[in-house]
């Protein structure tokens, strides 16, 4: 019964989250997330890789086509002259035809190269790039790292490569002591040519930043909804990235800066048609700027389009300079920079070359990008269908008979109770009982899993022809999980259903699978609550169980298709700070939610970018890169890649739209093909048409804009209190968005319903409910209201959606100048908990704020008991004790 999901997985086997199949849904998870995928192909898994590959493939065959076309049509041209009139007209003719056929090839290939450019964009990698090596890591660090990645970062995804970790599984002693030596050698020989075959190069020096200050912003930007901090057993964060609070022991404070402050950046391009990494001689032998990113991702020697920026699903959170330093800081501060063995040896060049078979025999690459290695295959047998194997080609090996009666392969589980360590995973699993057989797929999947070389017990091999896979990190429930997802995969062929069975998606349905892909991918639910009843990583950190700080977690997603307009949602994906190419908002658009006073400007590099020499360096390195019009699409480098100089960030400093969220919204760097199936999810899962028509929204007469505008700042509802009006000094305790994005970003149905109630869409916002009571065939508003209301017949909630969405800039200045005071009489923040005492001399941050939750209380709940106005059968809770009017 406990794998029981494994049949859903034979009839949704391309669905990534299917609902109530939790089990299956993790053992999916686990499949990407920790690497399975680097080793083993399975049919829907990594599908940016196979369709680069079939694009690649298709653009070689197009090429010999027009060249055999174009020899063809040369040939017929020569023959003209030779042969009758009818028969000159007729090569005439087929050499005209093949001109244009090649034409129309060439498009194609055009077409093929620009998928193909947007692929390497959406291609990632479990593991970090080991090009870096040299530039990112200590050097003494690596070998340590090599023999056991458990014992230095427990839960790590980098596996325990048994044949590496210093241990024998001989039993004779003269075999220990060989295992033991070839072991260590064959460490060493890997980490000489990781080291050996890494980019040279030196990153300028970064000095120490506030530590105080990068604790606050690593633990309230959105870091934790993937990395944890803190040991083992107690780390606090996400677990789909790793845990940092080692990072300071191995790795260089500079490189750290620079990643923090720009993950996607590349060292330098890869082309895969000459199949090295670029130098800036490439480009100045062509006359080129040594310039790589979105505009600028092409070959300078043939063409082909570049591998432009790192393979990480890390996004940018389009830092300062200086608040980079100061998480760095921060990070570095967590752990003491201990020493480790000497590791002189890895100059060696001998045992370079011996370093690179090695490699290539673990299948490195599969996780890694690796100088050499960027085309290589994987090792590890296809997947797909393996559960449908035929149970004698499983290969038990000399376990075979253990299996058939039920011997338990793991008796110190009978010695401690079932609960004993085993490796990198407790064991106590029911199947390995013993006296119960487990000649069987779970039998087999289960063990191969726990330990992934019992099935060479008893044998006498060569050390290459022993088996390869690594020992990964899993919990009996996570082994549990690939169990049940592996003896699910079955295909077409194994599956014991009939194929009419199998989900068929429609349009919809198939956009909602694939954005599941996505969302996935990039760990989406880690600060959003995607589905209902689901709980984000960061709403259950500590930080957020305080009352004061639930009003900071980042927005539910579950209606955004039917909230949001899908161009608007489009560009917000593409650039989440709202601003132009060169970080300014956005003419007629993003302007409207940055928080600054009427014919005031801002610009992001002054103040928040540092604004260093090295930065104005770049810049005019850079010369006048064109633009592409997406702010958030140049992921390479702006300006010369190997100076290591942090260029200037795409986009700005802030959040577009609720910027008084101290959690960012980052940058993914999404391609036109992830952006497509992201907005195509969203609207799907809401039940949105495909073509979206903007609804039509009736002009306000000059009555009803006095209306409007008098039940905006009225004490009843007074909505500028909470929401962002632009004003700078009102801003610093706004704590929703701004009416002005309304007509752009919001459906006005949509807004009819939340202003109904919001309770109903998003379960716990601070939006309070019950602002209006159904009278007859209209809605109105339940406070007390203006008394030019009286002789008003129309519905109230509808003119309140008009107003707001026939907004403008003068008349939200209008409206601000009578609104009630933004704090209500109170202090604008409290300030938070002096953070811990920082370490090494640093400075402790005086601007930790935490929102205050008394702030926007509505301020009628001020007045006398009895005074207030409600509706019959509204709580006097939803008037009273909501905290905020939010138009989220």
């Amino acid at each position: 019964r406990e794998n029981m999901e494994a049949g859903c997985q034979q009839c949704h086997m391309s669905d990534r989250v299917l609902q109530g199949a939790k089990t299956l849904d993790l053992g999916k998870d686990l499949f990407q997330n920790r690497g399975c995928v680097g080793c083993h192909r399975y049919e829907g898994f990594d599908r940016e890789t196979d369709a680069l590959a079939n694009s690649r493939q298709s653009v070689t065959q197009l090429e010999e086509q027009i060249a055999a076309n174009e020899r063809e049509a040369k040939q017929a041209n020569a023959n003209v002259g030779n042969v009758s009139e009818e028969e000159a007209q007729k090569l005439l003719a087929r050499a005209d035809y093949l001109r244009v056929t090649n034409s129309q090839l060439a498009a194609r290939i055009a077409q093929l190269e620009t998928q193909s450019k947007y692929l390497m964009h959406d291609q990632k990698k479990v593991g970090p790039n080991l090009k870096d090596v040299r530039l990112k890591l200590r050097k003494e660090w690596i070998p340590v790292w090599l023999q056991d990645p458990q014992a230095f970062r427990p839960g790590t995804k980098m596996p325990t490569y048994w044949r590496l970790d210093g241990t024998s599984h001989r039993n004779d002693e003269g075999g220990k002591r060989e295992e033991m030596t070839r072991e260590e050698t064959e460490r060493k020989a890997i980490a000489a040519f990781l080291w050996q075959d890494s980019f040279e190069g030196k990153l300028p020096q970064q000095n120490s930043g506030d530590g105080a200050h990068g604790k606050e912003l690593f633990e309230t930007r959105g870091c934790m909804a993937c990395h944890s901090i803190g040991p083992e057993g107690s780390a606090n964060g996400g677990d789909f990235a790793a845990n940092l609070q080692r990072v300071g022991e191995k790795a260089n404070f500079e490189y750290i800066v620079r990643w923090i402050y720009n993950p996607r950046e590349r060292w330098a391009p890869y082309c895969p048609k000459e199949k090295r990494d670029l130098t800036r001689k490439d480009y100045e032998d062509k006359g080129m700027p040594y310039v790589f990113d979105d505009d600028h991702s092409k070959c300078p020697n043939d063409g082909t389009e570049l591998q432009i920026q790192n393979m990480t699903v890390m996004p940018n959170f389009r830092l300062s300079e200086t608040d980079a330093r100061d998480i760095a800081t921060y990070l570095f501060s967590l752990s003491q920079r201990g020493s480790f063995p000497d590791a002189s040896f890895m100059d060696d060049p001998n045992l370079k070359e011996q370093g690179k078979t090695l490699v290539k025999q673990y299948g490195c690459a599969g996780c890694h990008e690796i100088r050499g290695f960027e085309e290589e295959q994987r090792i590890g047998k296809e997947l797909t269908t393996e559960g449908a194997t035929p149970i004698e080609r499983l290969d038990f090996a000399m376990m075979t008979h253990d299996a058939e009666t039920g011997k338990n392969p793991f008796p110190e589980d009978n010695a401690q109770g079932g609960q004993a360590q085993s490796g990198n995973a407790q064991s106590g699993q029911a199947a390995q009982s013993e006296g119960k057989p487990w000649y069987n797929h779970k039998g087999f999947f289960t063990n191969k899993l726990r330990d992934p070389a019992i099935y060479d017990r008893g044998k006498e091999k060569e050390p290459k022809d022993l088996l390869k896979m690594p020992k990964p990190f899993l919990t009996p429930e996570w082994n549990n999980a690939l169990t049940t997802f592996l003896l699910g995969s079955k295909g077409l062929e194994g599956s014991n259903v009939p194929s009419s069975f199998f989900y068929n998606p429609d349009t919809r349905q198939k956009d909602i699978q694939d954005g599941w892909w996505v969302i996935k991918k990039y760990n989406c639910m880690g600060c959003h609550n995607v589905q209902v009843g689901q709980k984000s990583t960061l709403s259950g950190l500590p930080l957020y169980q305080d009352a004061d700080w639930k009003d900071q977690l980042p927005p539910q997603l579950t209606s955004e298709g039917a909230r949001v307009d899908p161009e608007w949602l489009l560009r917000f994906l593409t650039d989440p700070s709202l601003s132009d190419s060169k970080g300014q908002p956005e003419p007629g658009r993003s302007d409207k939610t940055v928080g600054q006073s009427p014919g005031t400007t801002q610009n992001p590099f002054v103040g928040t970018q540092n604004n260093s020499q090295s930065n104005n360096a770049a810049t005019q390195a850079s010369g006048t890169a064109k633009s592409n019009g997406n702010a958030a699409g140049t992921a390479g480098n702006t300006a010369t890649a190997q100076d290591g100089k942090l260029h200037p960030q795409p986009g700005a400093d802030r959040n577009g739209v609720r910027t008084y969220l101290k959690a960012r919204m980052p940058t993914f760097n999404f391609s036109p093909n992830e952006l497509r199936m992201l907005v195509r999810f969203f609207m799907a899962v809401s039940s949105q048409p495909e073509i979206n028509i903007k609804e039509p929204v009736a002009q306000l007469t000059e009555e009803e804009k006095i209306l409007a505008r008098q039940l905006f700042t009225s004490q009843a509802a007074p909505c500028l209190k909470c929401h962002i009006t632009g004003d700078a000094e009102h801003d610093k305790t706004a704590s929703a968005p701004n009416f002005l994005l309304a007509s752009e970003r919001l459906k006005p149905a949509w807004t009819f319903r939340w202003l109904l109630d919001p309770q109903q869409i998003s379960p716990g916002t601070v939006m309070p409910s019950g602002l209006f009571k159904h009278e007859g065939d209209r809605w109105v508003f339940s406070g007390d209201t203006p008394a030019s209301f009286a002789n008003y017949t129309r519905d109230h909630a509808d003119l309140l959606v008009r107003y707001m969405f026939q907004m403008t800039p003068e008349e939200q200045r209008r409206l601000s100048s009578t609104a009630p005071a933004a704090t209500s009489g109170q202090s604008p923040a409290p300030t938070e908990k002096q953070p811990a005492a920082a370490t090494n001399g640093q400075k402790v941050s005086r601007n930790y704020r935490r929102p205050n939750a008394r702030r926007g209380r509505l301020a009628s709940s001020k007045r006398a008991p009895g005074k207030q106005a409600r509706a019959p059968g509204v709580r006097p809770a939803t008037l009273h004790h909501r905290r905020k009017f939010m138009l989220e």
